[in-house]
């Protein structure tokens, strides 16, 4: 797999991220909030959850190749990422504004 097909693949989990995010916001966020108590909520949520998607890209390279990412695929990963900032935003605010609402997507 070459970093152009590893960039694919990128691109196609991150059509998943809703329900990672889903997931996120309905199990784990309730127990880190409880012990963690961020300021500023949906920025907390928002670079968690981009930051996991990072590493979990990085883990995944370094498992096919056994190597890490080189910095430009991994500013190309980070630009997908960035590409679904807004939409991420958008549902963790409904998210935080309406709880029960959200969980039944």
């Amino acid at each position: 797999m070459s970093s152009r097909e590893f960039l694919e693949y990128v691109k196609n989990d991150l059509k998943g991220i809703k329900a990672d995010l889903k997931g996120f916001l309905e199990v784990y966020y309730p127990m880190i909030m409880a012990s963690w108590h961020p300021k500023n909520e949906t920025d907390f949520i928002l670079g968690w959850i981009i930051g996991s998607k990072e590493q979990e890209y990085s883990n995944e390279y370094y498992k096919k190749y056994n190597q890490r990412l080189h910095h430009e695929l991994l500013y190309e990963i980070h630009q997908q990422i960035t590409e679904h900032k807004e939409h991420l935003l958008k549902e963790i605010t409904n998210h935080l504004d309406n709880p029960d609402k959200s969980s039944k997507d």
